[in-house]
């Protein structure tokens, strides 16, 4: 069986856990060291039977809990070298470290994992397609516009994880800075609810069995405008036979299971 459960998700923390049989990996470290364990334990995963920790790029929200609780908990660290010294981390910090280049497919313990360059203001942001077992897992939180790569390699996931980052008349009429505004709905930032839309609908084929919509903005999102504006888009490209989640900021959000 494979789970997929984000354990926070927002800017106060991403966390998502893919599970295939025994074989369980964490997709950034976002939350404490400490929650990070909770969350785990919660949804029935004991941290030092993590089979490694997958990073997409070195912002706080990503990254907190990495070094503290990888030591820790002796699991090995997968990122790319330049998200490392983005964190001003050394290898021997870490234990266990592996390094991976964006578009270089490699194997985490008999886990396929495709890490893919994303859009974002990071140094070198990725997304990931994680394989085992017959499943493909797509995950692409972070990001201000879907490419053609993203594109290509979303297509053909049975689980695809998502943001849903903002709608855009409540990110215009809201409370941030327009300097923050500007940056979360530029090229390098966040999806809206609406190009998540888009980009599902694109990507989101015969094979999708769930949607999770991820990073959502406390103040310029709720869960029903982005459940609304994807659903939509999918009934629109004649896609009705797929489960949605929106993933939850503080707590872990009902696994996926297939």
């Amino acid at each position: 069986m494979v789970r997929v459960v984000p354990l926070g998700s927002g800017s106060s923390g991403n966390a998502t856990v893919v599970s295939f049989g025994a074989r369980t990996i964490l997709v950034d470290a976002g939350l404490s060291a400490r929650e990070l364990a909770a969350r785990l334990t919660a949804v029935g995963v004991e941290p030092s039977t993590l089979t490694a920790i997958l990073l997409s790029h070195e912002h706080h929200d990503h990254a907190r809990g990495l070094e503290r609780f990888a030591v820790k908990h002796r699991v090995p660290v997968f990122t790319a070298p330049e998200t490392l010294a983005a964190l001003n981390l050394a290898p021997r910090h870490l234990g266990a470290w592996h390094p991976f280049e964006p578009g270089v497919p490699f194997e985490a313990f008999g886990v396929k994992v495709d890490p893919f360059t994303i859009p974002h203001d990071a140094v070198n942001p990725v997304g990931f397609v994680l394989e085992a077992e017959g499943v493909r897992v797509g995950i692409a939180t972070d990001l201000g516009h879907a490419t053609t790569l993203v594109l290509a390699r979303l297509r053909g996931c049975h689980v695809l994880v998502v943001e849903a980052n903002h709608d855009d008349g409540m990110l215009v009429r809201g409370p941030y800075p327009w300097a923050l505004k500007q940056r979360i709905g530029g090229r390098l930032g966040h999806l809206s609810n609406e190009e998540a839309a888009t980009l599902l609908a694109a990507t989101a084929d015969d094979d999708c069995q769930a949607v999770i919509l991820a990073h959502l903005s406390e103040s310029n999102n709720t869960a029903a405008l982005a459940r609304q504006a994807v659903a939509s888009a999918l009934a629109a490209a004649g896609r009705t036979r797929y489960a949605m989640r929106v993933a939850e900021r503080r707590a872990p959000t009902p696994a996926v299971e297939i």
